[in-house]
């Protein structure tokens, strides 16, 4: 899936439709998960380094992720969607499932207000979803510049009543800080904004994993 011709590119590969869409990301590198030898690109951004694909790692028992619609070709092009308990033990050996704080310094270096970047719901300031958002695949126009190289794929939800919803709309993002025994505080971007969504969702929702390094 990688290529090496004096920096690394990662080919990040969408259907559309009945065609595939083979778009080039720059990277800064490419890890292996040792646990199932799934390659993974990252890119640094400030002084972290963050995935640049959501997680596909499923245990043996497969407890708590899915494939958007039980499809494997979704978790190939989006990765898994996983509840708060099962994203955190989905990160690699040497990464992390992002902390709250993680996320806001990573807003901040692209531009939201520090004060914002405290707040809840959409914060707008800097762009920053623009700067996140994937220049393929969302619906409706609403894809994003990836200046960050972040690479942010509409991925959809699974929602605790097992409904999936939103692909090529939405994409939500655990952190590992939670709220109280039922909630953890989450990202979000949609295709008609150019901000970033920050709340508290419910632990058995099923959202995507994005790692950054420890």
């Amino acid at each position: 899936m990688y290529k090496q011709t004096g920096i690394i590119l990662a080919l990040v590969v969408i259907m559309a439709g009945c065609l595939p869409k083979e778009v080039e990301v720059e990277a800064d590198g490419v890890i292996t998960d040792s646990r199932d030898g799934k390659t993974y690109a990252y890119v640094n951004i400030g002084n972290q380094s963050w995935l640049i694909e959501n997680m596909n790692y499923t245990d043996k028992d497969s407890i708590g992720s899915w494939c958007y619609k039980g499809l494997a070709k979704n978790c190939d092009s989006y990765g898994r969607l996983y509840t708060w308990d099962a994203a955190l033990k989905a990160c690699p050996f040497g990464w992390h499932l992002p902390e709250d704080g993680d996320w806001k310094e990573l807003e901040i270096y692209l531009g939201m207000d520090p004060i914002e970047a405290d707040s809840t719901d959409w914060r707008e300031t800097g762009n920053v979803g623009i700067q996140l958002k994937a220049v393929w695949d969302w619906n409706s126009g609403g894809t994003g510049e990836n200046i960050s190289r972040f690479t942010a794929l509409p991925a959809g939800i699974r929602e605790p009543n097992g409904q999936y919803y939103y692909i090529g709309d939405i994409t939500t993002f655990w952190t590992s800080t939670y709220t109280d025994e039922a909630h953890a505080v989450g990202r979000a971007m949609i295709y008609y904004s150019t901000g970033v969504y920050r709340w508290s969702y419910l632990k058995s929702g099923g959202y995507s994993v994005r790692c950054v390094k420890d």
